[in-house]
Parts: structure tokens; sequence; C-alpha cells
């Protein structure tokens, strides 16, 4: 299908696959999205400035910077500044935008109850209801569109209920006035919905054109903003008393309109600010009114919370009567009835391919432009149009043949550039992502033969040998199920699962015969420290102690991770990893376990994240397992202390490694060095029937069973 991007190169019409739809989602066919000109447009008029300049004003990124530097060494942060700075034309960031869209249902996700196929919708949310062919849409971001109402006018959906959700904060009743400043898209919207509400209306826009478009569309007295008389007329209009709420729907850097509209309001009146304007307020002016000042969040409640747009829960009526679905559902009531007209703010209309054509028009005229609306035809691409073809396929029998699934960051950043760097045992040949834009960008980037939205078609490929799944952790089990059903070798990123049945899928499966290989992300057992570390204990016929100290650091209470049901928490996610290297050191059967966890008190402690772990085993060896999020940002992330037969190893950061009574010399490095790249090396002998490094699955399967053990432990449950 085709989708409009913005890009460092500008406005970009890319060829991408059709996304495909989770079961609480709906796929839509779109005929009309609707262009932004205030929020859409705005990058684009402003020259961009270069990666430096980016730097040195964005301290967030400076600090990322430095950390990069201290995690990974100078070569590494290098190599990914140089990756942000130069881009090749094979290399280009797609960004999709649009938030407003209309179209007819073509699917619907398994739980879906509210829509059926061929419901007649409109559309929003940033990230979903995109300029593209096909749109993926959660149920609370679309409602359907009345029989009277075309689909461009229902495309005006978004727009409008940002409008009407800017009213609605005023608190504002029948008969009462409000002065909207900023007559654009948006203001002259807000114009009509007021007057459908009983409202009477002032207006004040810059331009004189938009002044006398919204005398047209019914406001009852407009002004230019330059006009020196407005507060007096205001005065007059409402007998001397104000206006009961102002809200500022324009967008300027300067806080003269905020102001500005404290003095239009009443005694105790109230301003409400929907567009970015300056907050440098009159304090004396806000305190002599006792005014109300509040802001307007895009569409309504709703907006921004997950639960709500992504999960499909709805806020009960009886506590909140308008939410952002219900606001669209109002605004397309409005728009049947005829209260609200879009037909005169329609400046022009694009075939998508001329997307770029649009925007431009939009920065060059924006007086004579008020909404620009994409058309897409009805050669359109069909919904079955999930892979994108990059260029002729080239098998090569003798390398092992690699579909990727979830081509996040860390893909990006660790098993993509390891995959190329093995090209003589590797091949990428196909990248999966639910992403359409970013499946197109990473697979261009690392030279991928195809790219999908559907897993299916890398599990259905019989020129694919090994899947590499590095999807969100609770994807993890289904999807190694599913390949290796299919007869595909597989490396899932650790977790392997994050409850029992997921582990139970697994296991299960891998208890039938023949089943392909099975590689669970384990990387640290392959560095060439841990490797120096595993040859020098083998000649040491002695029980070992190893302390494992993790400073993982704080990740936030909201984040996907911390998420049982989708990252499983750090001690699944995350703490398994340093379980296993434990295990693998020792090299002994685990006789028990103990663990222990700092609560969390809702203050210092926002996530039950930091464990003190003790294992033992059968040769009477121990670890022990430190997992810290509350220590110093300046204290080493991991230090590994092994000590046996009166030796003892110490491994700071995967960069140093100094030995005590041995016979060897202190090693630094200037990269560390975790054993990714080491790890695919070995799993090429593998699959190759070469001799090699990986340990038998029960090992990784032991690290995964302990970890969910332990979860139990720390809820209560025997274990």
């Amino acid at each position: 299908m085709y989708q409009v991007f913005k890009t460092k190169k500008g406005i970009l019409v890319e060829e991408v696959p059709v996304p495909i739809i989770n079961e609480k989602e709906i796929l839509v066919k779109v005929f009309n999205s609707l262009i932004s000109t205030g929020t859409e447009t705005a990058g684009l008029k402003n020259s961009p400035k270069d990666f430096k300049e980016k730097l040195l004003t964005n301290i967030a990124k400076y600090e990322k910077l430095k950390s990069k530097i201290n995690d990974s060494g100078y070569k590494a942060a290098f190599e990914k500044v140089k990756s942000k700075a130069i881009e090749s034309s094979d290399e280009i960031k797609l960004n999709p935008f649009g938030y407003s869209i209309a179209g007819e249902v073509i699917a619907v996700g398994d739980l879906v109850k509210t829509f059926i196929i061929g419901d007649r919708v409109a559309c929003a949310g940033s990230g979903f209801a995109t300029h593209s062919e096909f749109a993926r849409i959660p149920i609370n971001l679309a409602v359907r569109i009345p029989d009277g109402v075309d689909y461009e006018a229902a495309c005006f959906t978004t727009v409008g209920s940002i409008a009407m959700q800017g009213i609605r904060r005023a608190e504002v009743k029948s008969g009462e006035t409000i002065v909207i400043v900023g007559l654009g898209l948006i203001g002259l919207l807000a114009v009509q919905i007021a007057k459908a509400w009983g409202l009477r209306v002032i207006g004040i826009d810059l331009m004189d054109e938009r002044v006398d478009h919204a005398i047209k569309l019914g406001c009852d007295i407009a002004f230019n903003a330059s006009n020196p008389e407005i507060e007096r007329n205001i005065l007059s209009y409402t007998d001397g008393y104000g206006a009961d709420s102002v809200i500022i729907y324009a967008a300027t850097k300067s806080s003269d309109p905020t102001n500005q509209a404290m003095r239009y309001c009443r005694q105790k009146g109230r301003v409400v600010v929907v567009g970015a304007v300056g907050m440098e307020l009159d304090r004396d002016l806000m305190y002599k009114k006792e005014l109300d000042f509040v802001i307007s969040t895009s569409y309504g409640p709703g907006r921004y919370d997950d639960q709500y747009e992504l999960e499909g829960f709805d806020y009960p009526i009886g506590y909140v009567r308008w939410t952002e679905n219900r606001n669209m559902r109002e605004f397309v009531r409005l728009v049947e009835n005829e209260s609200v007209i879009v037909d005169t703010l329609i400046s022009s209309k694009f075939d998508i391919l001329d997307a770029a054509q649009a925007f431009e028009a939009l920065v060059k005229n924006p007086v004579d432009n008020i909404a620009i609306l994409i058309k897409y035809g009805e050669k359109q691409a069909t919904a079955k149009d999930s892979r994108v073809n990059l260029k002729v396929s080239n098998i090569i029998k003798q390398k092992i043949n690699v579909g990727l699934i979830g081509a996040g960051g860390f893909a990006q950043r660790t098993h993509l550039p390891n995959l190329q760097d093995h090209n003589s045992f590797f091949q990428i040949r196909a990248i999966a992502d639910r992403k359409p834009e970013n499946a197109k960008y990473v697979g261009k980037k690392f030279h991928a033969e195809y790219v999908t939205s559907d897993y299916n078609e890398l599990l259905a490929d019989k020129n694919i040998d090994l899947i590499v799944i590095t999807t969100q952790h609770n994807n993890h089990a289904r999807l190694s199920y599913d390949a290796l059903i299919n007869g595909k070798n597989v490396l899932v990123e650790k977790p392997l699962a994050i409850n029992w049945d997921q582990f139970k899928l697994v296991t299960d499966l891998l208890k039938t015969n023949p089943i392909p290989n099975l590689f669970i992300g384990f990387n640290r057992r392959y560095s060439p420290f841990i490797q120096k570390s595993k040859k020098l204990l083998s000649d040491l016929k002695s029980p070992k102690f190893v302390n494992y100290r993790i400073n993982a650091g704080a990740i936030r209470s909201d984040h996907w991770i911390q998420d049982p049901g989708i990252g499983g928490g750090r001690l699944i996610g995350e703490v398994c990893h340093f379980i296993d290297l434990a295990n693998y050191l020792t090299d002994s059967q685990l006789s028990g376990f103990n663990i222990l966890n700092v609560p969390v008190d809702g203050n210092s402690i926002q996530c039950n994240d930091n464990f003190a772990i003790n294992l033992s085993y059968s040769d009477g060896s121990v670890a022990q397992i430190s997992y810290i999020s509350i220590g110093g940002k300046s204290l080493e992330k991991e230090k590994i202390e092994i000590h046996c037969a009166g030796k003892s190893m110490v491994i700071s950061d995967f960069t140093k490694m100094e030995f005590y009574n041995f016979e060897e010399s202190n090693v630094t490095l200037k990269n560390g060095d975790k054993g990714h790249r080491a790890e695919l090396a070995e799993i090429a002998k593998k699959l190759k029937g070469e001799n090699s490094l990986i340990p038998d699955l029960s090992l990784d399967l032991l690290a995964t069973e302990l970890a969910l053990r332990m979860v139990d432990v720390l809820n209560g449950k025997h274990s």
C-alpha cells in the first residue's frame, strides 16, 4: 500500500506492507484523510537543525550519549551518532503521520463486537489514522458515519473533536459568550459547534479572510487581531461584563494572545488553551479577575490513556460523560444535521501520490488553504498485500537464510548488524514488523529481500532456515511455538516465556520429535571473558563461589517491561539472563534457591525490581545475584566475581578482566563484548552440524523456569 511519511528529505510517498490488526482492532480501507494545517505542517515550515545543533541544544540527548559512552565505549557511541547523523538513500527514517481519516471497515479483530465488515467509519489517532491506503484502528478511536455524511466530511471528525473538547473545557452554557482566538481550521469548526450549542461567538484572527469566513459560518462578530478596539467592542457586546470564556486555538510562541484573552474575560471567567501558545502569564490580571486557566487535551478524556485507546476499555458514562469517542460521535451528528458545514473549508484535494504537492501548497500559501484532503482511488492495494519485495530473490543454499520478527531498537543495534558481519554464515532474507514503516526502513537498511507486517509470511517461506524473534516479551512463546511447528530453527531473545502457560506451551512441544533447534538469547555465555573463565574453572575441581552484581538502573513503572502481561517484569525479563550465567559458570546441578526483594513503597521504590538471589548447587557451589535498580548511575553496571580453589577472577562491565593468583595477565577491552556476535557464530556451527559451544537446551529452560518460580515465591505461591 502507499503511505505518506515525513523524512529528512521532506514528504515522501512510500510503498509499505498493509498493516495487520490485533484482536481489538479494525482494518480500515481509507477513502479520505485530512491534513491538519497546523499540527502537521509545523515541522515543515522551519529548516531542520543539523545533528550537532540538536545535540548541543538537547540536554537529554547529550546525557544519553554520555551514558552510551560509559556503557559501550567510544567506538559504539560514535557508530550510533554516525548512524543518526548520516542517512543514505536506503536508510531514510520513515515517520508516519496523520490522525483524521474516513473509510470502510474491511476486517475486524476476534474480540471486536462494535463494528462489522462494511461499516463506514471516521477514525482518529496519531500513529493509527495515518495518511495511508489502509489503517489499523483500535475500537475506541473509530465511530460509525451516519448515512447522510460522506467520507470527505467525515474525515474532519478528529479535528472537529479537538475543537469540540476546547468548548467543553470552557464549561459554558447556552446563551453565554465565548471568544475564539485563531480562526484556522479548528477555530472555524469551533465557531460552528459553538453556534449549534446555542452560544454567542466572537472570533479573532490575524487574517481578514479568516475573519470574513467566520462571519459567513455564523460567528456573531469577528475582528482582526490587530484591531485596537477589540477589548472595548467585546465589553460593549457583553453589556460591559466581558466574555464568559476565551478559547485559544492559535499557535504562537508569543504570550500576547494568552494575556489578551484574560483581558477579554469577565470576572471569574475562564481561559482555555488548545493551541501551542506562550505561557508567560500576567498574574495580576488573573488574580484581580480570579480567572480559571485550563488546558484542553486533544480530542477529550481517554486521550493518551493506553487502557482506553489501545485496550478498548471505556469510561462509564455516569462518571465521564464526554470521552474522545463520544466527542467524535457528537461531531458526526452535527455534520449529519448540517449544524457543521465543512464544504467551504476544503481548499483542495490531492491524490495520495501527489501528497508532497499538498503539503507544499499548505506551507507556501497558508492564507488560501484552510483544509486539504488526500483522496485514495479505487485502484488501491488489497488488504492481502502484507508483503513488499525490496530486491530480486537470491537464495544461497550454502548460507543460513534468516527471517527476523520484531525489528525494534535491539534488533537494529545488535542482531542485524551481527548477522551482516557474519555474512559468510547468514543471509538476511526477510524482516517482519507490525509497523509497516519500520519494516520497510529496517529491511532497506539491512538489505533484506522482502519485508512484511505478517510474520506468517516468514513461517510459510520454505527458503528461511532460522527465525530470530526480538518482539515484546509476551509474544516470544507463541512465536517460538508457531515457528517450530512450521519446521523453522528459532533464536528467541530472552525470556522464552513470561508465565507458566506460555512455558508449558513450548516445553510440551519440545517433548515431541523431531523438533528443530531452539536457541534462547543468553548471549553472555559466549563473551570472551566468560569463555576464558569457563576454561580456567574447568581445571579446578572445587566448589565455586560466584558473586554477580547488576546495577541495572531504574525503568519507570509504566514502561512495557514492567507490565506483567507484556514484559513480565524485570525478574522474568532480565534477571533470567544472570541466573543462566550463574548456572553456566558453576556447571553443577541446582539444589536450591531463595530470593529476597526490596518491597515497593510507592515513593523511592516504584517497581519490584531489586532482588537478592542465592543459588546452591549439588557440588557445593554457591552463586549470589544482586539485581539493583536503586543504585548510583556512576557505578559500573555489571561486576562478576568468581572465586575457586584460592583463586579469583573479576569481570567489570565486560570491558575489564582481572586475575588473582592465576598465571594470567589482566585484560582490558576498548569496547565491551557481551557475546552477541559470538552467539550467532556458535548457532551457525550448530546448524551446520559442527562442534559448537551451544549447551544442552535444558540449561536455557532451567533459567526460564527458575525465574518463573522466583516470581511465584515473591507472590506468596509455593514453589
